[in-house]
């Protein structure tokens, strides 16, 4: 069993390098946001020593494909939403304000809309 886990460590350290690289962090960067010793870090890649919970969730936050560094598999939004991402991205500033503002005056209403549909709902 330990070769099993010792084998995946070193996957997962290795596909976390790769992450790393692709955003291009060095790794005394990496260590400082993580608060540990850049050895330490170093040895994760490497997979002599194992990634914790608490700093996949950093990584995350810092744009690591976290899905990708566990089980070697990327993560794949849905068509929509990679229709709306392709689409978002060739507005213009004021066109991206403009979805910005509509989605603010969107959750705005959300409350009253979801006391309609109940009121509704209830007198039926």
């Amino acid at each position: 069993m330990s070769l099993t886990t010792t084998k995946l460590r070193r996957e997962i350290g290795g596909r976390l390098a790769h992450e790393r690289e692709r955003l291009g962090f060095t790794q005394l960067q990496i260590a400082q946001l993580l608060g540990v010793p850049e050895a330490l870090y170093a040895e994760q890649e490497a997979g002599d020593a194992d990634t914790s919970t608490f700093a996949m969730s950093r990584l995350h936050s810092c744009g690591f494909d976290v899905l990708f560094i566990i089980t070697g598999e990327r993560y794949k939004p849905v068509q929509e939403e990679s229709e709306l991402l392709r689409r978002f991205r060739e507005l213009s500033l004021k066109g991206r304000t403009s979805v910005f503002m509509t989605l603010d005056a969107l959750e705005r209403l959300a409350p009253n809309i979801k006391s309609r549909i109940r009121a509704t709902l209830a007198h039926e």
